[in-house]
């Protein structure tokens, strides 16, 4: 492998790493805190209880998906010094941001979460519990929006400084908001959700089909069987919103995950197929007739372009790009020759600036692309998947009207297998999100090529195999340590409520009576 794709697989991996602790930690503390709302309500000790044990085992994700998601802070400096040169006044924002707001707070209350019970007041317990969860989307938030300024940048300009052209921030909340934060954020977080959602519905149908801690597993079971299923039929509504966007800007992306390779006027959603990635052909095996042109321009004669046409659009971009060029200096040399203003002259190179990184991030060829076959066969995985999460849910509501989604063991079987899938789908999301979206690392503006680090090869791979290492040991002392606590289960205060004490005077009456 060269330096781009080594470096490009050491950040691909420890993000993969990363997120598979992410989305549990999204959905369990959301799950926890309602948990916590519902026993502050009814005093019901097994919706506590219940808190108490899912707060364990998301102390044991939080820390190692803390330790998983410093590295790649760090990457952005070691591997990616041009990226971070060229973005840093825009990029490190919401990354302090995420550490300042998000961390300190889902930290600080999951500590009092911990060991503040019995020592603070229920509705303080459960107020910590809340803010756990706001860390948590707090923290998705602000990562969501740096990443999603990458995909679709606003709020800057481009300027030439001393140590070469940069972006810098024009609008804060321009930037912050951009064309796809808010889509991005809703479909990230709500599939974190179903991640916890699943988890906790195969946790305790674990313990049932073990025929232990059975009357707070049944409670578990209901009360995460209505949760995943109210997220998953929203996450159909969220994915079709976020690939509407997808189309709307950045439609070679879309192209990609569709494996469409030519443009079709009234095009048809390709529901099964294979992609040749060097006959650039996509030969389908199954496919639903102006489906796809429905869906993405809510037109069934809407034409959707393909990747052949698309590259020659950007290349197109790119030529008219660098004939502003070499308007824009001629302008420039006008200015300075004629004692211009300074905010003329700083707005004209500006534009120049714009012009040429638009010049170089758009002149792309199909050489340039990523692997068409890995973004459409992983897209596809995450959205059959996200259906399977809505059946599933669906079959269990369905046995909870009729009072047999407690013994019905084909349920409890697919619920328990099923958990590893949201981790599944979560990560296929990313990756067709991300590879997807090369060959740029910021949308028209820097091409990934041009941000990574000048580094000797042998040292990133040496750091490759050290990340694998070590990630794999800490993964498997992540899985002893999870199915530890797990196979120990909740702890079960059976007490039962001590009954009202009786007046001195029944008392003695009774002991009258009964001598």
């Amino acid at each position: 492998m060269d330096l781009l794709t080594l470096s490009r697989f050491q950040f691909g991996m420890t993000a993969f790493y990363h997120f598979l602790f992410v989305p549990l930690t999204l959905g369990l503390a959301v799950m926890i805190a309602i948990l916590k709302t519902l026993y502050l309500k009814n005093k019901n000790k097994k919706y506590d209880q219940l808190a108490m044990f899912l707060m364990k085992l998301f102390a044991i994700n939080f820390a190692v998906g803390v330790a998983t998601g410093l590295t790649m802070e760090f990457e952005f400096g070691t591997n990616w010094f041009q990226y971070s040169k060229f973005v840093g006044d825009i990029f490190g924002a919401p990354l302090a941001l995420e550490g300042l707001m998000a961390f300190f707070l889902e930290s600080t209350f999951i500590g009092l979460f911990l060991f503040g019970k019995d020592r603070i007041s229920d509705k303080m317990h459960t107020f910590a519990a809340w803010m756990v969860a706001l860390g948590s989307s707090l923290s998705a938030l602000w990562i969501l929006i740096a990443n999603s300024w990458m995909q679709t940048p606003a709020g800057y300009k481009i300027v030439e400084s001393p140590q070469g052209i940069k972006a810098v921030l024009t609008d804060f909340w321009e930037a912050v908001v951009n064309h796809s934060t808010l889509i991005r954020f809703l479909h990230c977080v709500d599939a974190g959700y179903i991640v916890g959602g699943f988890f906790v519905m195969g946790v305790m149908a674990y313990y049932l089909l073990k025929n232990r801690h059975v009357e707070l597993a049944k409670i578990g079971l209901k009360f995460a069987l209505i949760f995943t299923a109210i997220v998953s039929i929203a996450q159909i509504i969220f994915g079709d919103l976020h690939g509407y966007q997808v189309t709307q800007y950045q439609p070679l992306k879309m192209a990609m995950m569709e494996g469409k390779w030519y443009t079709e006027k009234g095009a048809s959603l390709d529901l099964i197929g294979v992609v040749d990635d060097e006959k650039h052909e996509t030969k389908v095996i199954l496919k639903i007739p102006y489906l796809l042109s429905i869906l993405s321009y809510h037109d069934p004669n809407a034409e959707f372009k393909g990747i052949f046409d698309l590259v020659k659009e950007y290349q197109e971009i790119a030529k008219k790009s660098q004939e502003k060029v070499k308007i824009l200096e001629e302008k420039l040399a006008q200015l300075k020759a004629t004692n211009a203003s300074k905010e003329e002259i700083e707005k004209v190179q500006s534009e120049l600036a714009l012009a040429k990184a638009n010049a170089k991030a758009y002149n792309i060829t199909l050489d340039d692309l990523p692997s068409v076959s890995m973004v459409f066969t992983t897209f596809h995985i995450m959205v059959y998947l996200g259906f399977f999460f809505a059946a599933v849910t669906l079959w269990g509501l369905f046995l909870l009207k009729r009072g047999t989604i407690y013994t019905n063991k084909a349920f409890l079987w697919t619920v328990l297998l099923s958990i590893p899938l949201p981790f599944i789908a979560t990560n296929f999301g990313w990756i067709a999100a991300e590879v997807g979206r090369q060959p740029w690392l910021v949308q028209g503006v820097m091409l990934t090529k041009d941000g990574v680090s000048f580094h000797p090869t042998g040292n990133v791979l040496f750091s490759v195999i050290f990340f694998i290492v070590i990630y794999t040991l800490i993964y498997i002392v992540f899985l002893y340590a999870m199915i530890k606590a797990i196979k120990k289960g909740p702890q079960e205060d059976n007490t039962q409520p001590t009954p009202p004490s009786k007046s001195p005077a029944t008392v003695t009456a009774f002991s009258k009576t009964k001598m």
